[in-house]
């Protein structure tokens, strides 16, 4: 394979080439979760189980981004290209079994397996974009990456309002979908090439004997040694309280019109894909922010909108009334990722960043987007504590604002910042 030119001389052509390849790394990196959301009602009438076992099962299907953790540690070691060759096709398996479910833990199995190799394929794709643009349009070219994501959450609302639950397998051929694009992402993604940067980190490296168990731990702790720990606690604290609260009000929201706001099924899905396609607009939005105003200032204007947003929604009444908050909510609480994905990378050198992008992506922030849901259908169970989603999601909503002081104290400014140096 040929060694690709740096990133200020890379073609546009390759540059584009490289963010189409990576773009399903973001469609269904959001297709099968927001999916989820959507069929809750569904999926509660088929396996006969009540408002808390749906919360509590987020904790097994959110477990495979644990594991993806793992597998994008290997990144740092055998490189980015790799990963991103296989983990579609594990993705496409595992959520094509998804379809064959025989109760809520089946599921919960086949969900979790499927967030392994969508984990995986997402976090290292966002660091393999990150590291081959160039700074001056690295904020822009993340933002195009990750606003496809809510594209996924626009087909699933859009399918459920125009009736497809009606088909003959209901809500399990929405997830046979995810199985078309297998054949022509695998075909193409044979002209990836592997990034400048790890290229350059790997020849650097000093060659070391094979690795014992002891080592491997060692290493993979080592973005919490030294210079690097307090930037990871706090990039980290922050996408945990995103996690937290976006998974919380985005899982719970359509069951909650359905169940406490009597809004009907076809309406609320068209809501909800209202909502996801505005967030588009929240992702091109903050990628300009970010590069116009910088990352710091960007991230806090998006945390207030989004926890504004939030809470009102779950607490209006009128129908009417509560769709421009769901779509702020929507536009703030998911288009804030592009400069969470700027922290989770600018801030470490490519010796750790993708380690760096697995803990704080697939470790901090997806334990925030188990608990969220969680917590909500423990809390808001009509035996639970609180009685009711909406204040349960309220209530989680407000932690997010947690976040404001941790960008304020405790981020650098990355804006501009060349990835070959470190911050």
């Amino acid at each position: 394979m040929s060694v690709p030119a740096s990133p200020e001389e890379q073609s546009r052509s390759y540059l584009r080439l490289l963010l189409i390849l990576l773009l399903p790394a973001a469609l269904f990196n959001a297709y099968d979760s927001e999916l989820r959301a959507v069929l809750l009602t569904q999926l509660k009438e088929s396996f006969h189980v009540g408002t808390a076992a749906l919360g509590v099962a987020n904790i097994p299907i959110g477990s495979g981004q644990f594991i993806a953790f793992f597998i994008v540690l290997v990144a740092d070691r055998i490189g980015r290209r790799p990963i991103l060759l296989w983990s579609i096709l594990g993705y496409t398996v595992f959520t094509t079994l998804t379809a064959v479910s025989w109760n809520l833990w089946s599921f919960a199995a086949f969900q979790s397996g499927a967030q392994v190799f969508i984990g995986a394929e997402f976090g290292v794709a966002v660091t393999l974009l990150a590291e081959e643009v160039p700074p001056e349009h690295r904020g822009r070219y993340l933002s195009v990456l990750l606003l496809v994501s809510p594209l996924g959450a626009v087909l699933g609302g859009l399918l459920v309002a125009v009736g497809f639950l009606h088909n003959p397998i209901g809500w399990r051929a929405f997830f046979l979908l995810a199985a078309l694009p297998l054949v022509v992402v695998t075909v193409a993604r044979r002209h990836l090439h592997e990034s400048h940067a790890y290229l350059l980190a790997a020849r650097r490296r000093v060659a070391t004997p094979r690795r014992s168990t002891r080592r491997a731990i060692v290493e993979a702790l080592a973005v919490w040694q030294g210079r690097e720990r307090p930037r990871a606690a706090a990039v980290g604290a922050i996408a945990f309280l995103q996690g937290l609260a976006s998974a919380a009000a985005i899982g719970w929201w359509t069951y909650y019109a359905e169940h406490e706001r009597h809004i009907s099924t076809g309406i609320a899905g068209a809501f909800f894909a209202a909502a996801a396609l505005v967030s588009v607009g929240g992702y091109a939005l903050c990628g300009y922010l970010m590069d116009r105003i910088g990352r710091r200032p960007t991230a806090m204007l998006y945390i207030v909108g989004a926890v504004t947003c939030a809470f009102t929604t779950f607490q209006v009444v009128n129908r009417w009334v509560m769709l421009p908050f769901l779509v702020g909510t929507a536009f703030f609480g998911i288009g804030v990722a592009p400069v969470l994905s700027a922290f989770a990378t600018e801030l470490f050198p490519t010796v750790v960043r993708a380690q760096a992008s697995a803990w704080i992506r697939n470790g901090l922030g997806n334990t925030g987007s188990v608990l969220g849901p969680t917590i909500v259908g423990i809390l808001g169970a009509s035996a639970g504590p609180l009685g009711n989603i909406g204040t349960a999601v309220s209530v989680i909503a407000l932690f997010f604002l947690l976040a404001v002081p941790i960008v304020w104290w405790a981020i650098p400014e990355t804006r501009d910042l060349p990835l070959e140096s470190e911050p």
